[in-house]
């Protein structure tokens, strides 16, 4: 999914899901800059208010040519500030094993699914393979595990409850639909000079998938999760039927979960992932095929599926039965590691040698950090501040590295912003300030964010503007830079300056530019502007058809087009 942004004050309708507000452990600073929401007291995500457009000069029958007009000195109040999920989209330390690519619905879930379809192709590591499957099943799947494994080949027939039985629900092929609405506002002759490519346009295996992924046409990749998930006997209809898992097909259904995500099929996505549960039941580990994966334990699932469906919940509102799901994995995690540290393997069952004790430390440690990030998601979500506060101030105490505690500390200043406390937000600042000085003598990107997003907390917005130009100029092509920028020239009255960043914004890098927040919001800023915008918007639709695939999801509400 697209890095949050301001498309939340600028008139969306849904609340994206608690996970964005860290989706990634360990990016790069121009990863970590996020647009400043300056929506309503209550968190309802509308257009501009009727008290926004009075500040204008508009009256709320639409937009006139008056210029929109507002006092830099008005303040917002601290419980105007953004929605954690629009408000910053990481926390930035890096785990002790390097970037984890698991933040679900992103760009970098979709490529850990892509790495994981070319697994088969690399060097075997048993042991390796056994600390990125290590498991531990519950008392029921143990005693179905031992049956299998104990019981002469051919002779284990398991119960039907024992089984795990998914099945495609979405049966229907998936059109390209940035090509639908061109066809629609452009006229046939105009849409079709775009190419168009579908699933049948590539190898019908997982090097057709990735290319699909690659060059980013995610509904042709979804039509080919189907066929090829079929082809492994899982397809429409099988739902509720005994079936056979391999880290194959499982591996399909992370790369088919991912994507649909990421187009935001959420309902199609949830009731295909009901049948995996926790992923507990005994065909989802190695040990139940014992004729087919000798002597191998350890679960089948990779772990970024694992994450992904225990934080489905909190896409679709629910963020409680999210975090209920994700202490789950936590004490699986948290007992594995108790295993390690006696010199044993992660399931408590082998002996293991100091070596592989520390390599396997080190990636479930990682792991248990990338929990941990989607707890404090959840506890955002939920408003329990003083959950997500001594979430991260614990792991801020366990870090290792300046980069890490200087992430942290801003990322306890932002949270401390949505909390309403802006003293402490402060405080936190100037101390991931301290930090800051053992990496570089000079502020960066980052910091001028935090700079900036305390401003916007005081109503300071021309010193905001200030803090975010800096930004600016160090990453002339940050998108979200060029967002907060943008919002802070509106609230300086200053509309045309505003478009005018955002249209460059566009133009200077079109594959970044051209996503689905920010046209949101340039496109509303058109609209404040005049009433008529629809040639500007055409011109966007021509610019999505010259340098994009289909991973805008909603292109019409987009671009506002009627």
């Amino acid at each position: 999914m697209d890095k949050p942004n301001l498309s939340q004050y600028f008139g969306s309708s849904e609340i994206p899901p608690a996970s964005q507000f860290f989706d990634e452990i360990g990016t790069s600073p121009s990863e970590m800059v996020q647009s400043v929401y300056l929506g309503d007291s209550e968190g309802a995500q509308t257009a501009i208010t009727p008290q926004v457009r009075a500040s204008f000069g508009q009256s709320e029958e639409g937009p006139t040519d008056i210029l929109p007009t507002v006092s830099g000195s008005t303040s917002i109040p601290v419980t105007s500030l953004p929605d954690p999920s629009t408000f910053f989209d990481t926390i930035g330390p890096d785990p002790p094993i390097g970037v984890l690519k698991t933040n679900t619905g992103s760009a970098a879930m979709i490529t850990d699914a892509m790495d994981g379809l070319s697994i088969k192709n690399q060097p075997v590591d048993k042991e390796a393979d056994r600390r990125r499957d290590a498991w531990i099943p519950d008392e029921e799947a143990k005693k179905t595990l031992i049956k299998a494994q104990s019981s002469p080949k051919g002779s284990f027939f398991p119960e039907r409850e024992v089984l795990t039985m998914p099945g495609i629900v979405l049966e229907e092929e998936l059109a390209d639909a940035l090509q639908e609405v061109a066809v629609k506002y452009l006229g046939v002759s105009s849409a079709g000079s775009r190419g168009v490519v579908r699933a049948e346009h590539v190898s019908r295996d997982e090097a057709g998938l990735r290319e699909l992924l690659r060059t980013g046409y995610l509904r042709a990749a979804v039509n080919l999760t189907a066929t090829l998930i079929t082809a492994a006997g899982q397809g429409p209809g099988r739902m509720h039927r005994p079936t056979k898992h391999t880290p194959r097909t499982l591996q399909l259904w992370l790369t088919r979960f991912a994507v649909m995500l990421r187009i935001k099929l959420v309902d199609s996505l949830m009731k295909e992932a009901e049948p995996f549960g926790d992923f507990m039941k005994p065909d989802m580990f190695y040990q139940f095929y014992p004729d087919i994966h000798e002597n191998r334990t350890g679960s089948l699932v990779p772990f970024s599926l694992r994450l992904l469906i225990a934080e489905l919940p909190s896409h679709v509102g629910k963020p409680e039965e999210a975090m209920d799901r994700l202490y789950i994995i936590l004490d699986v995690i948290d007992n594995m590691l108790t295993n390690l540290n006696k010199n044993k393997t992660e399931d408590g069952v082998g002996i293991i040698t100091e070596e592989d004790k520390n390599e396997s430390t080190r990636l479930w440690t990682g792991r248990r950090v990338r929990v941990l990030h989607s707890i404090v998601n959840c506890a955002i979500a939920l408003k329990d501040y003083r959950l997500a506060t001594n979430i991260l101030t614990k792991l801020q105490q366990q870090s290792t590295t300046a980069q890490q505690q200087r992430a942290l500390s801003s990322a306890l200043c932002r949270l401390q912003l949505l909390a309403g406390n802006v003293e402490a937000a402060y405080l936190h600042l100037q101390h991931a300030r301290l930090t800051r000085h053992h990496l570089c003598p000079t502020p960066d990107v980052r910091e001028y964010v935090d700079l900036g997003l305390i401003d916007i907390a005081h109503g300071k917005y021309q010193d905001a503007y200030n803090n975010f130009a800096k930004a600016g100029d160090q990453e002339p092509t940050n998108i979200m830079v060029a967002n907060n920028i943008a919002v802070c020239l509106l609230y300086m009255g200053r509309l045309k300056e505003a478009i005018s960043v955002l249209q460059k914004a566009i133009q200077s890098d079109p594959e970044r530019g051209l996503n689905e927040n920010l046209l949101v919001n340039l496109c509303t800023l058109y609209e404040l502007e005049s009433a008529n915008t629809g040639d500007k918007k055409l011109h966007l639709l021509r610019m999505l058809c010259k340098h994009k695939s289909d991973t805008v999801p909603n292109v019409v509400e987009a671009l506002k087009l009627s």
